[in-house]
């Protein structure tokens, strides 16, 4: 079923793209932010997302982050790790004997697990990430989720509370247009452990009740894009659990080098989804998805200058992405270099050149 308006709605990576969010306020449909950004700067956030999200038409995601806790596949060697030192970083603590350096959990995944509870706090108490074995009981599947659920609803509110002067503004934050299911990523060794456990947490979280609509994500391996049978179960199972819309995020897939095996599977599943009456979005899209809305695709997520591509576990200490410029004619992204080098050669000497030859974007005319 096509899409004839697809979404795009960017992802709040850092509060430094506050300026460029704001610039490009009319462009966008929506905003999505991850529960580690809320997490480490609380009250920026909650201010962030009232300046952004007052429009009614502006779309608000909460990203509940839950999949950072579980197993992961190592971005070097391969190998599943249990360890979550991904989320974790080298500290200062001070002690008797004086200031020693400490490997320990990220201040924002830390509060995060605590707000949540389990078994994100287990996982955290033991330094023991999520498993399939560590969920089975169902009645917490059902208090997960219902945590989960309860932090994107009222978290930001919580920040307010206690300040008689930012409680007024309360009334006035927006609430999400949508509410996650917790999720964890599908990783190759056990994918039908992962994949029915992902599925218990949607139906626990549809099984709320909560009067809004539940979205489930797909979080997997890009080799699952591959899989005749994933894709089979999943068509299959997704649509019957009553979620109302679902985010699909393949790890490792990038949509302009992969094969056509691959991204004929990418859309055989966003065709046959939404065919299933379901909203299909790509957590981290690119052109690809966003072309793929003549088959159904709703809307795609991304960041700032980047982020139509994310693994789930980036290399550890590899660099933040830096922002490059976007070229509507090739529909890529090119680095400031790139782009530089070619000015002499397009004549481009003053802003009002740069604006009329390369962009003339909100963004570019607001900073250059």
């Amino acid at each position: 079923m096509p899409s004839s308006t697809p979404e795009v709605i960017i992802r709040i990576g850092s509060h430094a793209e506050k300026e460029y969010i704001t610039r490009l306020g009319s462009f966008v449909d929506g905003i999505i932010i991850g529960a580690n950004l809320i997490e480490a700067t609380p009250g920026a956030s909650a201010s962030l997302l009232i300046s952004l999200g007052g429009g009614k038409s502006r779309k608000i995601y909460i990203d509940p982050m839950t999949y950072a806790f579980g197993t992961y596949a190592d971005p070097e060697s391969g190998f599943v790790r249990s360890d979550l030192d991904w989320i974790k970083s080298d500290q200062i603590r001070k002690d008797k004997s004086g200031k020693r350096l400490v490997r320990d959990f990220k201040k924002s995944y830390k509060g995060l697990a605590e707000r949540i509870g389990l078994p994100l706090s287990r996982a955290v108490d033991s330094s023991k990430a999520v498993d399939p074995d560590s969920i089975i009981d169902v009645k917490e599947q059902k208090q997960f989720c219902s945590n989960v659920i309860e932090y994107q609803l009222n978290r930001i509110g919580k920040v307010f509370e206690d300040d008689p002067e930012l409680k007024s503004l309360i009334p006035n934050l927006p609430k999400p247009k949508a509410l996650f299911a917790p999720y964890f990523y599908i990783e190759p060794t056990r994918t039908w452990d992962w994949l029915k456990t992902n599925n218990n947490l949607m139906k626990s979280a549809v099984s709320l009740e909560t009067g809004m609509p539940i979205h489930g994500v797909v979080c997997a391996d890009v080799s699952h894009l591959d899989n005749a049978e994933f894709r089979k179960r999943i068509l299959a199972e997704l649509p019957q659990i009553g979620i109302k819309g679902v985010w699909l995020w393949f790890s490792k897939f990038q949509e302009e080098r992969e094969s056509i095996n691959i991204l004929r599977g990418y859309r055989e599943i966003v065709s046959s989804l939404a065919d299933s009456r379901l909203e299909v979005y790509s957590m981290h899209g690119g052109l690809f998805s966003l072309c793929l809305s003549k088959y159904g695709m709703s809307g795609i997520s991304h960041g700032i200058g980047y982020g139509e591509q994310k693994d789930v576990v980036p290399v550890i200490g590899q660099s933040t992405p830096t922002v490059r410029y976007y070229l509507p004619a090739l529909a890529k992204r090119l680095g400031v270099p790139d782009i530089e080098r070619a000015f002499d050669a397009l004549g481009v000497k003053t802003p009002k050149d740069f604006h009329e030859k390369v962009c003339d974007c909100a963004v570019c005319k607001g900073i250059i």
